[in-house]
């Protein structure tokens, strides 16, 4: 696929949810009562990397009580991508984006001006862990997980309190450099990157090579 075809490829879109009521805008997908935007599944074989449509909640509702969890399938999977060895993947990932937001950035057709640093969020970085693990294991990607957990279930699953939401996934990029790039090059991944709303990030990358795109990128940004 040639590097335009990739760019036509992605999709950017945000799903708001404003005092309960959820629009969604931008690109493809289909808005859900708990903000997110769906992706389609990845296919069997696939080698070029992925985006999905971004997914914001900007104000909490009641949030709608989770499915019981599936039991994921066997997978040997590899935390952090065996990215920067026993360190994982923070380091790089905050100084790539406490870089942008420090120098403002334009995502598409709007300019984003410089905002406050993001800070690393434990909550956060288990809602996306769960989240790449269980799309590396079950050879999926979506912002819904299979067993129809939405991006917000998962976060107020791990106790985190949240005032703003935001997800990027990606997959199939194997480094910090090139998914922070792809994100940053579309306009609706990187309006959650420089949105001053979201202070909180925990980002994950998980890897299986049993699966369609061996890289699986969950980011989840927030503010309690």
């Amino acid at each position: 696929m040639t590097d335009s075809a990739s760019m036509r490829a992605l999709r950017a879109g945000i799903a708001l949810c404003l005092s309960g009521i959820v629009a969604a805008c931008g690109g493809g997908g289909d808005g859900e009562s708990t903000g997110t935007t769906a992706a389609t599944p990845a296919p069997v074989q696939v080698t070029t990397p992925a985006l999905a449509t971004p997914a914001t909640v900007a104000v909490p509702g009641t949030p709608t009580p989770a499915p019981a969890p599936v039991t994921p399938a066997t997978a040997a999977v590899d935390a952090n991508c065996g990215l920067n060895g026993a360190a994982g993947i923070q380091g790089e990932v905050m100084q790539r984006v406490n870089a942008l937001r420090a120098a403002g950035a334009m995502c598409g057709s709007t300019a984003y001006a410089a905002t406050a640093p993001m800070a690393w969020n434990s909550l956060l970085l288990q809602a996306a862990s769960g989240h790449s693990s269980d799309m590396a294991q079950n050879n999926y990607f979506s912002h819904t997980s299979l067993d129809g957990r939405t991006m917000v279930q998962r976060v107020v699953a791990t106790g985190y309190t949240y005032k703003a939401l935001g997800e990027n996934i990606a997959a199939g990029q194997s480094t910090v450099e090139s998914v922070i790039t792809g994100w940053t090059n579309s306009p609706g991944h990187c309006q959650n990157l420089m949105n001053p709303a979201l202070r909180d990030i925990g980002v994950a990358c998980v890897r299986s090579d049993t699966s369609s795109y061996r890289y699986y990128w969950t980011m989840v940004l927030g503010r309690s």
